[in-house]
């Protein structure tokens, strides 16, 4: 991808890294080019921006743009898209928002777009706003995820199927591990990725149950997208949904 210059496009935040005393780098999922790295000056004093650059900010850019194929791009103007309250406020609802950042960041390719991912992500940030529970919305955000890349497996008719998740194939006498489910989460794996899934009818698991799906489901994307990472936010999480 070359010089680049959008006019107007909307993004998510992933990730800020500083990057001198007043600069940083962001990540950000943007609608139109996918995971790319913004340079932002957060200025000084009453003009100083730092908080606009959370992970899982919904904003706007205009001006956006980079010249030649590398490097950071920068942008005119940001504005706020959508103002949380909750999700900055609220530890349940601010560590979901970061663990999924750090997923997206980390499973889909920078440069490569996908409207569809961002508008399921950007829907997914906004009802954790408001939500009453926000258990299981990370796995259901997991699982449409999945099915909206075309990676689902195929429903599993036959009882005691575990489920590999490096192909997506289902196997006889599976033994849990890291890259495999047995019938039982395995089972529930499918029911997320299914159009009709709704969280209020979420499965009674156990903490670690609940662990090895979740886990499950990162891995499974990224053996099909990116090779395995680990996602360090994803035990913060657990320990405060299981306080």
């Amino acid at each position: 991808m070359g010089s680049i210059s959008i006019d107007q496009d909307r993004v998510i935040v992933l990730s800020s890294k500083a990057h001198g005393d007043q600069t940083r780098v962001i990540r950000v999922l943007s609608r139109e080019l996918g995971v790319v790295p913004l340079w932002v000056r957060l200025g000084t004093g009453k003009k100083r921006q730092a908080g606009l650059w959370h992970p899982g900010a919904l904003l706007e850019v205009t001006g956006l743009k980079r010249k030649g194929s590398e490097g950071l791009f920068r942008f005119h103007e940001v504005n706020r898209v959508v103002m949380f309250e909750k999700l900055i406020s609220e530890v349940r609802r601010s560590s979901v928002a970061f663990f999924l950042s750090e997923v997206v960041l980390k499973t889909l390719p920078e440069e490569s777009a996908h409207p569809e991912v961002f508008d399921l992500f950007w829907d997914t940030l906004t009802q954790l706003e408001d939500m009453p529970q926000t258990g299981w919305i990370h796995v259901h955000f997991l699982g449409q995820l999945i099915s909206l890349l075309g990676l689902a497996p195929t429903p599993e008719n036959r009882v005691g199927r575990g489920l590999d998740l490096q192909t997506g194939e289902w196997m006889d006498g599976v033994f849990e591990d890291e890259d495999h489910l047995g019938s039982e989460l395995a089972t529930w794996f499918v029911h997320w990725t299914m159009p009709q899934a709704a969280l209020d009818a979420s499965p009674k698991l156990s903490i670690s149950e609940r662990r090895r799906l979740v886990l499950g489901q990162v891995r499974y994307l990224q053996h099909h997208l990116s090779g395995p990472k680990t996602i360090q936010s994803y035990d913060v999480l657990e320990s405060i949904f299981s306080s």
